[in-house]
């Protein structure tokens, strides 16, 4: 039971360092959930119940990061074409000059 109440703590962390956008700390809890969930699921005396129910909650959870990293690479892409159009614009401007 104590590492399905580590998965819910270190979800909770997971979630606030996302809203927060520090990918850094993202990463790192990533890692800790992985090794939690492998080591609830070894667990001797596991509450399969409770497992379950902290598994969905950190499949809603992986789901919400999958979003947040999919609209963060779409604004990066966004921004670097813009300075991509910038710099050709630049080049243009030289050879005129």
């Amino acid at each position: 039971m104590l590492a399905v109440e580590q998965l819910h703590d270190t979800r909770e962390a997971l979630l606030a360092a996302l809203q927060t956008g520090d990918w850094e700390r993202v990463g790192e809890l990533d890692s800790q959930c992985r090794a939690l969930v492998a080591r609830a699921m070894d667990a001797d005396a596991r509450e399969d119940q409770a497992l379950a129910d902290a598994l969905d909650a950190l499949l809603e959870t992986y789901r919400e990061l999958i979003e947040v990293c999919r609209a963060v690479q779409a604004r990066l892409a966004e921004e670097l074409g813009g300075l991509q159009r910038g710099r050709q614009g630049a080049r243009v401007y030289q050879l005129f000059s």
